[in-house]
């Protein structure tokens, strides 16, 4: 079916870029590429003292999990919807965290991240909705 078709690249496109942006950006922090965009103060108050975690938190789980997603959907395998779902909710819980942790001055949210509240919305839009959910046969399981 086209539909099919047409939301598992979607979802596989949206998701790669969530990946690549992720683990490119997270890197970029760990390796103080960002040090400009994202001063210490924004931290007080929060558990962290740099944004090591944050930026692992970004690279290992946000990408890892995004492009899980990507390679998932478009490989057509059975653990797309799911993965993509996960992924999807993963990154909304790191920005809602970021917007709600960060001291950020102007106070978040910024574009950026309702730009990706909003992807992660997508994803879960896409990955909920799509065709393919298994068929009940009607008859009980024995």
């Amino acid at each position: 079916m086209m539909i099919d078709r047409t939301r598992r690249l979607a979802v596989g496109l949206l998701a790669g870029l969530v990946a690549l942006t992720s683990i490119g950006g997270g890197i970029a922090m760990l390796l103080g590429a960002e040090a400009g965009r994202f001063p210490l103060a924004w931290l007080s108050g929060t558990p962290f003292s740099d944004y090591t975690i944050p930026a692992l938190l970004l690279v290992i789980v946000v990408g890892g999990s995004a492009l899980a997603a990507s390679v998932f959907a478009l490989r057509s395998h059975p653990l797309a919807r799911v993965a993509a779902l996960l992924a999807g909710l993963i990154l909304i819980g790191y920005i809602v965290g970021e917007v709600l942790l960060l001291k950020q001055e102007p106070p978040g949210p910024t574009w950026m991240e309702i730009f990706y509240f909003a992807l992660g919305l997508l994803m879960c839009f896409l990955a909920w909705g799509s065709p393919g959910k298994p068929q009940q046969s009607g008859e009980p399981k024995t």
